[in-house]
C-alpha cells in the first residue's frame, strides 16, 4: 500500500465510522448495531482490490465494437515519403521530487508495522495457547452436565472443549478450529451451578453467532491498518458491541426473572482484561464496558417486530450510502485522473505489434466516420502532462489574444544559450513550432493573463484545464493534463472551429503544425516528449491528415518513449491502414 491508498483509506475509513457511529445513535437491536461494523471491514477492503474493479466508467453506457486484429507489417519498414527531420526531439528534463521514493518509504514502514503488530498478537496467541496447556478438563459431573445441557439448549453440536484454569481470572472462548472455553479455578469452586450456567451460555453464544472465528478478520484488518488511530477506537466500539449482541441473544433465552442474576454474574466476573484480550471474546471488560453492558441488561426488553423492522431498513439504507460514496473515494484519491468516455462508439484494435516493448496506445477518428479506433482503452483514458502538443492552443491562444498576429508572430532571442542549438536565435510562430522552442511559448505564456487563459482552457475543454503548476510551466510534466481520447476529440474540434476562433487564426495555426504532404495527402501534427530527472517518462504524436474527402485525427502516447517514437508508431499505423 503505497501512499494515494494510504490516503484514500484513512478518508474512507473516517467516513465509515462516523456513519456507523451517527447510525449507532438511533435505537438498533443489539444483533444489527454490532453487524454495522461489517461495513467497515467491507470499506477496508476496497484497496485490496483488483484495479479497475470499482470505477466511475463502469457506470456509463458505453456501446463498443471489436474490430478483426490485422497483421501489421514488420516495424523495421519505412513508410514511403517519410521525412524524419521534423521529429527530432526537443524535450527539456524537468527537475521534480521522486515521489517514488516516498512511496517506497510509506510502503516499508507500512510493513513494519504489520510484522510488528502481527508479533505482538501472535505473541498473545502463544500466551493463552500456553495456558491451555497447563489447564485442566473440568472434572465435575455437575458442571459437565451443565455444559452439554447449554450446548443443547442452543442447538450446538460441534466438539467444544471445556478447560479450568487457575492462570485467568475471567472466563473466555477463543480457537478458530478447535473452539475452546476456559474457566477460572476460582468460579468453577466458588459459583453455582445457576451462575456457571449464565457464563456457559454466553460463552457458547459466542460460538453459535461465530463471534470467535470473526474475531481473527477483524485482528486481521486491524493489523493492516495499524497506522489509522480511528480504526483502533472503531475496532475497541466493535467489542463491545459485540459483547451488549452476545449479552442480548443470551437473555433472549432467558425468563424475565432471570435477567438481574445474569447480569449480576456478569459484574462478578469483572476484571482488568489481560494482554490477549483481543484475541479472545471475553465474559469481562474496561469498567465503562462493564458499565454499558450492565446498564443495557437493567434496561432489556425484547426486541418487537417494529425495532427489528427499523434496524434492518436502517441497515439496508447505511449499506446504501456507504457503497455510494466508495468510488468518490478511489476516484478522488487516485493519482492517476481517468477522462470518462461515455456515450462514445468505441472500435477497439489490437496494434500491440507496433508499440513493441512499449506501453502506450492510439487513438484514431474522422470526420465523416465519428466512431473511435483505440488501441489501449484504459490508456486512452488516462490523463498525462500534454508537453510539447500543448503548443498548438498555446498558439491559437496568442493570436486570439493578439499577442502575436499572422503578419508578425516573431520574438526576439535574449542571447542566452539553450539546450538546442535551434532556439538560439529569433523565432516566428512557423519556427518556433517546428524546433519546439519552450522560451518562445513561454513569452506566448507571460503575455497573457491567467485569468483570460483558463477562460481559452475552460472553452476549449482542455482536459483538467489545472495551470497552477505555473506560466511557462504548467504544461511541462506538471498540473495540465490531458488524455489521448480528449486530444483526439479537440483536434476535431480545432479543425472544425466548434468554439467559433478567428478562422485566420485557426488557418494560421494548421499551417504551423503542417509536417508534409504526400500526392493528395497532407500531414498536420505535433510532437511532445515529457522527460522527467533526466528520464523520459511521456512521449506524444498528435495531429490530422487530409485524405481524399475525409481527415482522419490521431493521437498516440507512450510510456518511455519520445515523441519521435510515438510518431514512429503512428506513421506505421497510418500506412497499414492506408491513411497515409
Amino acid at each position: 500500500m503505497i501512499l494515494p491508498q494510504m490516503l484514500m483509506t484513512f478518508g474512507l475509513s473516517v467516513m465509515t465510522i462516523s456513519v456507523i457511529f451517527l447510525v449507532r445513535q438511533f435505537r438498533l437491536s443489539a444483533t444489527w448495531r454490532y453487524h454495522l461494523w461489517f461495513l467497515l471491514i467491507a470499506a477496508l477492503t476496497v484497496p485490496f482490490l483488483p484495479k479497475g474493479w470499482i470505477s466511475f466508467s463502469e457506470y456509463t453506457n458505453l456501446r463498443t465494437e471489436t474490430s478483426v486484429p490485422f497483421a501489421p507489417p514488420e516495424m523495421s519498414e519505412t513508410n514511403p515519403g517519410f521525412n524524419g527531420n521534423w521529429t527530432q526531439d526537443f524535450g527539456i528534463s524537468v527537475n521534480q521530487f521522486d515521489y517514488s521514493n516516498l512511496n517506497v518509504i510509506f510502503l516499508l514502514i507500512w510493513v513494519v508495522g504489520i510484522i510488528v503488530f502481527s508479533f505482538f498478537f501472535f505473541h498473545s496467541h502463544l500466551k493463552l495457547n500456553r495456558i491451555v496447556k497447563t489447564a485442566k478438563r473440568v472434572r465435575s459431573t455437575d458442571i459437565n452436565s451443565l455444559f452439554e445441557s447449554c450446548k443443547n439448549d442452543l442447538d450446538i453440536k460441534k466438539n467444544i472443549s471445556l478447560f479450568v484454569s487457575s492462570r485467568i481470572r475471567s472466563p473466555l472462548i477463543f480457537g478458530f478450529f478447535r473452539i475452546t472455553i476456559l474457566i477460572p479455578k476460582e468460579l468453577e469452586q466458588h459459583m453455582s451451578l445457576k451462575e456457571l450456567r449464565y457464563v456457559i451460555l454466553h460463552e457458547l453464544q459466542h460460538e453459535k453467532s461465530h463471534h470467535t472465528r470473526v474475531n481473527y478478520l477483524f485482528l486481521l484488518y486491524q493489523i493492516l491498518y495499524w497506522f489509522n488511530p480511528f480504526i483502533w477506537i472503531a475496532f475497541r466500539e466493535m467489542r463491545v458491541d459485540r459483547e451488549l449482541a452476545c449479552d442480548d441473544a443470551v437473555l433472549h433465552s432467558l425468563d424475565p426473572a432471570s435477567y438481574t442474576e445474569y447480569g449480576h454474574t456478569i459484574l462478578s466476573c469483572y476484571e482488568q482484561p489481560p494482554d490477549f484480550f483481543s484475541v479472545t471474546n471475553q465474559l469481562t471488560g474496561s469498567k465503562k464496558q462493564i458499565k454499558k453492558r450492565i446498564t443495557h441488561i437493567a434496561s432489556f426488553r425484547r426486541n418487537s417486530r417494529f425495532i427489528l423492522i427499523k434496524s434492518i431498513i436502517l441497515f439496508v439504507a447505511t449499506t446504501l450510502f456507504i457503497s455510494i460514496q466508495i468510488p468518490f473515494f478511489t476516484l478522488a484519491s487516485a493519482n492517476e485522473d481517468y477522462y470518462d468516455i461515455k456515450d462514445q462508439k468505441i472500435i477497439t484494435e489490437d496494434l500491440s505489434t507496433y508499440f513493441d516493448k512499449e506501453e502506450g496506445t492510439i487513438v484514431l477518428t474522422s470526420l465523416k466516420d465519428k466512431r473511435y479506433h483505440i488501441y489501449n482503452k484504459q490508456k486512452s483514458r488516462l490523463r498525462v502532462s500534454p508537453n510539447s502538443t500543448y503548443k498548438i492552443y498555446s498558439a491559437l491562444i496568442g493570436l486570439e489574444e493578439k499577442a502575436i498576429t499572422p503578419d508578425d508572430s516573431s520574438f526576439k532571442w535574449n542571447g542566452k544559450p539553450n539546450d538546442y542549438k535551434e532556439w538560439n536565435r529569433d523565432q516566428s510562430l512557423y519556427t518556433a513550432m517546428e524546433h519546439s522552442v519552450n522560451w518562445y511559448f513561454e513569452i506566448l505564456d507571460r503575455r497573457i493573463e491567467k485569468d483570460k487563459l483558463a477562460v481559452y482552457l475552460e472553452q476549449l475543454d482542455y482536459g483538467n484545464k489545472n495551470i497552477s503548476g505555473g506560466t511557462g510551466q504548467y504544461w511541462l510534466e506538471s498540473s495540465l493534463e490531458i488524455s489521448p481520447f480528449e486530444q483526439v476529440r479537440l483536434l476535431r474540434s480545432f479543425y472544425t472551429n466548434e468554439q467559433d476562433f478567428d478562422p485566420v487564426n485557426i488557418e494560421t495555426v494548421k499551417s504551423a503544425i503542417q509536417l508534409e504532404e504526400k500526392g493528395n495527402a497532407r500531414l498536420y501534427g505535433k510532437t511532445g516528449t515529457g522527460v522527467v530527472n533526466g528520464e523520459t517518462v511521456n512521449g506524444w504524436f498528435i495531429g490530422f491528415v487530409e485524405i481524399n474527402n475525409d481527415t482522419w485525427f490521431f493521437a498516440t502516447n507512450i510510456d518511455t518513449g519520445s515523441g519521435s517514437k510515438a510518431a514512429e508508431i503512428t506513421m506505421s499505423i497510418l500506412k497499414n491502414k492506408g491513411l497515409y
